[in-house]
């Protein structure tokens, strides 16, 4: 966890030395790993994928005041969000496992 903080920090251009967020930034890490294991539908992550957990808890972080917005409009302006998991991200994840029976 401390190597996927340290690269979200920089990822964010926040100082290696800069502590203030270490704990918003950790739950950002845990939540984004929390919706990808259950997207996958896995007991646990393997750690390859954790540069990819990195870039969900930055997406998370930097969309984190439009979360739950589908759509925004501001006079002229207007902006769409993508729902649930990236695109990007999602390829880059394992394909999901199926389980049968309960």
């Amino acid at each position: 966890m401390i190597e996927q903080l340290e690269l979200l920090k920089q990822l964010l251009g926040i100082e290696s030395f800069d502590i203030s967020r270490n704990d918003i930034l950790t739950h950002y890490l845990k939540k984004a790993n929390s919706i990808i294991i259950g997207y996958c539908n896995l007991d646990t992550l393997p750690t390859i994928y954790d540069d990819v957990v990195v870039d969900y808890a930055m997406y998370l972080y930097k969309n984190k005041d439009s979360e739950g917005i589908a759509q925004k409009r501001e006079g002229e302006r207007s902006a769409t969000y993508e729902s649930g998991i990236p695109q990007s991200i999602r390829f880059a994840l394992p394909l999901s496992k199926i389980k049968v029976g309960y």
